[in-house]
């Protein structure tokens, strides 16, 4: 994976596991800056990530188009306000094809185990067939949202109709005029729900708590709007401007520190998010019965913020209920409640979410001196802003611990970890070093400043959610404004790591 054109320079080859949108970002950004040592390591037959795999119906993107889109790659033909799992696919898959990524993926390959060699400052990748590759410079693309998360109840491998997770849709299972039970009612859920009650002869909703919801306001561009995205100079840009600032504002609801305290007294705000689920819940949510049961116990953003404009009217239907009792076990033909009721089904779902707080599972990962990261993550995954660890040298990750939002965009952040990775890179080859690794009092004072954000977020609060690990802690969320974080990843700070010299004669030079 290395070639020998000077014994004096060096071109470290790059290593990015996954092909989602932090892996087609990471790649891009390589290419953009000179860096073409690199190749894509994808578990699947195609890139695309959770855009790949989830093909439920109703599948949409919860963020605006124009800010769910790479910076440097803007489009300005997209169909409407939020666009559907099949148009941000196709994006990617453009984009994919534009910057000459098909070729550089190893596609059908998973890797279950990266090994550190240190004499050598090499990673060795094992994968699921047991071949191994060997590179200079990992960086996992594996996502927060990547593995299907099924409840441990009871018989469900009893039951004998299908069941399948959203995540692993059955589109050969007809749903018309069938019973229908949904497990879970997280953003998954609210989005296919409405599609399903359509056509179901009865659908079943089984909440264990209500969600938070919030207009979605989705509308279609004119041709009038994408041809002032195309050629109006600015527009655009303009445009992405203005949904940041008001996705950001939203944070003011999360986290109660004195800086957001004055930005609401300042700007003479109120928290907009919690305002906009009380006037929808109000708008929206008609029948009295509904009303006590969807109305959440717990503060705006404790949980995922659904946005729908759809999913309350949907539970509204007559052939639709809400079932609230809690869930004794599954049998042969449906449900059996905690209030002993019976309920027969043909078809369960799980809405349920995922893995979100194991962190590169199943993937098992060995460092220098003896570090394993199952090990060093047992009370919870933590990582120097969300991206590198003490004691994994030339390695990072995109989409983290702790850099996940409830208020804006992901890809923002992942531009910001993509920014200063590469940063990283070019300090790694101009300094003609073979490996960085994180400072141990960096890692330490960083966890003291996030452990003191969050005691101050309302993720702390007493509510479960997908942001929390089952000890409590919160491992997901970054707890301040997305802006703060972009200027923690502008540059990266030499200080803060340690640079390992080897005299090798295999290291060759890349562009700077």
């Amino acid at each position: 994976m290395s070639s020998n054109n000077n014994q004096n320079t060096r071109t470290p080859h790059i290593t990015i596991i996954g092909s989602g949108v932090g892996g087609i970002c990471m790649a891009m950004q390589l290419e953009r800056a000179g860096i073409t040592s690199f190749e894509l390591v994808e578990k699947a037959g195609d890139i695309g990530g959770t855009w790949r795999d989830n093909t439920y119906p109703g599948c949409a993107c919860d963020v605006p188009s124009h800010f769910y889109s790479y910076s440097f790659e803007g489009r300005s033909d997209w169909s409407r306000t939020f666009p559907a799992r099949g148009e941000i696919f196709g994006y990617l898959s453009g984009l994919a094809k534009k910057y000459g990524l098909y070729d550089k993926t190893r596609f059908n390959t998973e890797i279950s185990r990266a090994k550190y060699d240190e004499a050598r400052a090499k990673w060795q990748l094992e994968t699921a067939s047991g071949a191994v590759l060997e590179t200079d410079i990992v960086v996992t693309a594996l996502g927060q949202l990547n593995r299907p998360k099924v409840p441990e109840i009871a018989g469900k491998d009893t039951f004998q109709g299908p069941i399948f997770h959203s995540a692993e849709w059955q589109h050969d299972v007809d749903l018309a005029s069938k019973r229908v039970a949904v497990i879970g009612n997280g953003p998954s859920a609210a989005q296919f729900i409405p599609e399903v009650a359509k056509t179901a002869g009865h659908l079943a909703v089984f909440q264990r708590s209500p969600c938070h919801v919030v207009p979605r306001n989705d509308e279609p561009y004119s041709p009038l709007q994408k041809a002032m995205f195309k050629y109006i100079p600015g527009y655009r840009k303009f445009t992405r401007g203005r949904i940041y600032w008001s996705l950001e504002r939203n944070f003011t609801a999360f986290n109660e520190v004195k800086k957001t305290k004055f930005l609401v007294k300042a700007l003479n705000m109120s928290n907009t998010i919690t305002d906009q689920v009380e006037s929808h819940f109000d708008e929206q949510v008609t029948d009295p019965h509904l009303r006590k049961i969807l109305k959440p116990d717990y503060p705006v953003g404790c949980k995922r913020v659904v946005i729908s404009d759809d999913y309350y009217p949907a539970l509204h239907r007559d052939n639709v209920t809400v079932e609230t009792a809690g869930i004794k076990c599954i049998n042969a033909t449906g449900i059996e409640t905690s209030d002993g009721q019976q309920h027969d089904y043909d078809v369960i779902i799980w809405g349920t979410g995922f893995e979100s707080t194991d962190f590169l599972a199943p993937l098992e990962i060995s460092g220098a001196k003896g570090a394993d990261l199952n090990t060093s993550w047992q009370q919870g995954a933590e990582a120097y802003l969300g991206i590198t660890m003490p004691k994994f040298p030339n390695f990072f990750m995109l989409y983290g611990p702790n850099t996940n939002l409830g208020h804006n965009s992901i890809i923002f952040m992942i531009e910001c970890q993509v920014n200063y990775i590469v940063d990283a890179m070019k300090m790694l080859i101009s300094s003609r070093a073979a490996a960085m690794d994180l400072k141990t009092e960096r890692m330490a004072e960083f966890a003291d400043y996030l452990k003191a954000r969050l005691q101050t977020s309302v993720w702390e609060r007493d509510c479960d959610s997908w942001y929390k690990n089952e000890s409590g802690k919160v491992t997901n969320n970054w707890p301040d404004f997305t802006y703060v974080y972009e200027e923690a990843t502008q540059r990266i700070n030499p200080d803060d790591y340690a640079f390992t010299q080897l005299n090798r004669s295999d290291m060759t030079e890349a562009a700077e």
